[in-house]
């Protein structure tokens, strides 16, 4: 129930933020268009009329573009140069005649414009409409793909940075663990040495990938688990139930292992690891019998979760979620992000 009402807000904001961007945008695109055709008319009565006639044209036409060329400009990312602006200039040119014709037909749906001269006006305004669309279209496009391409810069880099603090925590935490039995326990030792070569590898295969299937995770989670149990003995016991319809979903390297490396480090003996389908979102929750945190608890920067929280937002940004909570004489805490299936 959270997850949804989170997604709901985050979906209903995102909705706003999209609706002002489009309308401030063709808000501008009508007063440029005004100010170079037609800066003769300085009565406000003309002028409100031809805003007006500007505006619906914006709407028609941009409305349709502002869907259509973002799904565009993913579709021809691997294309050559020549052939994506090909296809970038053809979308532009059917949208603005389709836009074109629309609006039109609203003028004279409404009694501004006689039906008779629907063609008429409809060929004598299409090579300056269509010029003016394919213009600001492009243009739109080549900033579109600019802003995706820095914020996309900038979240590798912010991701990448948190990985590399990532990777050192876990591993001197994983070194202390077998340093304590080398000289009690060779063969435990042993076996947990081969634990964490297994680790290190997936943390080297994952370096460049911001997600894993949550099989892949949870085999790094349990071997992490089996380390700590083989060092405190019966002090830990825990227990995984994940359907296997989950299995393939992904998750970012690391997220399942934190929270578990979390529930050993400041939770009780008993740890439970669980995965649900929660409305097209996977959470996944890790329960300890410890004390756990406050709700509103905030988390120190360096901690495992503030790191683990800072890499949802670089990667799914509100989409995802992280909280904590105490429930039945424990602590739960709760990962919810988007059903992605792995690749």
């Amino acid at each position: 129930m959270i997850a949804t009402n989170f997604m709901a807000s985050g979906r209903m904001h995102r909705l706003a933020r999209l609706l002002i961007r489009f309308f401030s945008f063709s808000i501008l695109i009508t007063v440029v268009i005004l100010l170079v055709v037609d800066r003769s008319a300085l009565a406000w009565p003309q002028i409100a009329i031809n805003f007006a006639y500007g505006f619906t044209y914006s709407v028609c036409i941009g409305g349709p573009a502002w869907l259509i060329m973002p799904r565009i400009g993913r579709y021809t990312t691997g294309m050559k140069p020549i052939l994506r602006w090909t296809t970038v200039v053809l979308t532009m040119t059917i949208v603005a005649n389709a836009g074109f014709l629309v609006a039109l037909a609203l003028f004279s749906a409404l009694g501004f414009s006689p039906w008779s001269r629907y063609w008429i006006t409809f060929h004598g305004g299409l090579r300056f409409v269509v010029a003016v669309s394919v213009v600001i279209g492009v243009t739109v496009f080549l900033y579109e793909s600019m802003r995706y391409r820095l914020q996309y810069e900038a979240a590798q880099a912010r991701l990448s940075s948190l990985e590399s603090r990532l990777h050192p925590h876990f591993l001197f935490n994983t070194l202390n663990s077998i340093s304590a039995l080398i000289s009690e326990d060779p063969a435990a030792a042993e076996r947990m040495t081969e634990r964490l070569a297994a680790l290190l590898r997936f943390s080297l295969d994952s370096t460049d990938r911001s997600t894993v299937p949550l099989e892949q995770e949870l085999k790094i989670a349990t071997d992490y688990l089996e380390i700590e149990k083989t060092r405190f003995g019966q002090r830990l016991n825990y227990s995984v139930d994940v359907p296997a319809e989950l299995m393939r979903v992904e998750v970012p390297p690391f997220s399942l292992q934190t929270l578990v490396e979390n529930s050993v480090k400041y939770g009780g003996g008993e740890i439970r690891v669980s995965a649900r389908n929660g409305n097209g979102h996977v959470v996944l929750n890790v329960w300890d019998s410890g004390d756990g945190f406050a709700k509103h608890t905030d988390l120190p920067a360096g901690h495992g979760l503030y790191n683990l929280r800072s890499r949802l937002e670089a990667i799914w940004g509100k989409k995802a979620m992280l909280e904590f909570d105490r429930e039945n004489s424990g602590a739960n805490v709760r990962l919810s992000l988007p059903i992605r299936p792995a690749k």
